[in-house]
């Protein structure tokens, strides 16, 4: 619930607030006030996040470049991904890379981004980079793909993870045809089934928005022989009951096709 408020603010603090609203995370003056409030006062922080940017990246259409790195009015792909994550005061940010890394890291280092990087030898699944990560993420962290681009309140949803005390928490939308992403079966907070790219008719449309909230006790479902968080992890935490979902409303796109990278400059 939120209440109005008249406030009087110097011209020249306004101009710096002004300055924050970008059209994706912060669309007006106005929450870019109260974003700016709730970083200094809130509690709720993420020490760490890992963007996975590996894999399969290119899209057929346009020239042999890592769909990471194609500019998007003005900024990378993963770029904004970073700046989303750097909005909510996330600490230190991580990027897995594999084939692609040569590409990613000229890019971002070209731009002064700084960001650590997780270099992979190849393409092995979702599961290896936080694996990777397993003796640097002692506290709660966040995994996001490095294709998504989100109007999600990353702090609202690490405040929801935390006050449900979750060992696992999956940001949720909403797509007209879901049989291309993973599905989730939700009874009030918790996921009780969760289907990756399901054949059939999933009885749901709610997917997965690509941003993921971990516990680090996570590490102790992660068995040898999984790959696949969705396809392997997800399924197996719906089923003991441990998968929080958390539905948000706002801007959501995978970038995978070349009409995603064209919507992606029309909406952004």
């Amino acid at each position: 619930m939120r209440e109005r408020v008249t406030i009087t603010i110097k011209e020249d603090v306004l101009k710096q607030v002004d300055r924050i609203v970008d059209g994706l995370t912060i669309r007006s003056r106005s929450q870019a006030i109260e974003f700016l409030l709730s970083k200094t006062l809130s509690d709720y922080r993420l020490k760490n996040a890992l963007i996975l940017a590996g894999g399969k990246d290119l899209i057929k259409g346009i020239p042999k470049k890592s769909k990471f790195i194609l500019e998007i009015n003005g900024k990378y792909l993963i770029e904004k991904v970073i700046n989303n994550l750097e909005e909510f005061h996330t600490g230190k940010i991580t990027v897995s890379m594999d084939s692609n890394k040569e590409q990613i890291i000229k890019k971002l280092n070209e731009k002064k981004i700084s960001v650590d990087f997780l270099e992979l030898d190849k393409a092995s699944g979702t599961i290896e980079p936080i694996n990777k990560m397993k003796n640097n993420f002692k506290d709660t962290f966040a995994v996001v793909h490095g294709d998504t681009l989100s109007s999600l309140n990353l702090n609202e949803m690490l405040e929801f993870h935390q006050s449900n005390k979750a060992l696992a928490t999956i940001a949720l939308t909403t797509v007209n045809n879901p049989k291309d992403y993973g599905v989730a079966m939700l009874q009030g907070k918790k996921i009780t089934e969760f289907i990756e790219k399901p054949k059939n008719e999933a009885g749901s449309y709610l997917i997965s928005a690509g941003y993921y909230i971990f516990e680090p006790e996570i590490f102790k479902y992660i068995s040898r022989d999984m790959k696949s968080i969705e396809k392997d992890l997800f399924p197996k935490l719906a089923e003991k009951g441990l998968l929080n979902g958390y539905p948000f409303q706002g801007i959501y796109l995978n970038v995978n096709t070349k009409k995603d990278f064209e919507k992606a400059k029309r909406i952004l």
